[in-house]
């Protein structure tokens, strides 16, 4: 009998090549939501600080300069955290399509790997009832043999 082919394998590789692909993209994405989220947390560190640092600043001196540029700076750091808050939700957006694809890619290549394994399943039967035969066939030349000899002998 002919060893297992399953004629459908090259696809079943594309399948799998694609869905390796998306999940080096999700990983990619993610390292970029941590990367962001990194940032976002140290902006936020940033300002709690500054405000600190301004709260005692003020009660030394009340200096109109510094508080305009404490303001502006003040500003400048809440406007950075809105930003990686919007980069934020985009990416998680993002992030959120790349899963979808994935569970779709995943789903693909599960397909043809059942499909491989139940084409396996009914060769390994065939190939188990082929070789039974061929068995069954040596068996029964042998016996015949055994008779004809004692038959010859007798």
């Amino acid at each position: 009998m002919k060893r297992f082919h399953f004629r459908l394998g090259v696809l079943l590789d594309m399948k799998k090549r694609a869905e390796e692909e998306v999940k080096k993209e999700l990983g990619m994405k993610n390292a970029q939501i941590l990367a962001s989220r990194r940032d976002r947390d140290s902006l936020a560190k940033t300002l709690a600080e500054f405000f600190v640092e301004e709260k005692i600043q003020r009660l030394k001196v009340l200096d109109l300069r510094s508080l305009r540029l404490s303001i502006s700076y003040r500003g400048q750091l809440q406007k950075e955290i809105r930003d990686k808050d919007r980069d934020l939700s985009a990416l998680s957006a993002q992030l959120a399509d790349i899963r979808e694809r994935l569970a779709k890619a995943r789903k693909e290549t599960r397909v043809l790997e059942i499909l491989k394994e139940k084409r396996l399943s009914r060769w390994k039967k065939e190939y188990r009832k082929e070789e039974q035969e061929a068995i069954d066939d040596v068996s029964q030349k042998g016996y015949v043999r055994r008779l004809n000899a004692a038959a010859a002998d007798a």
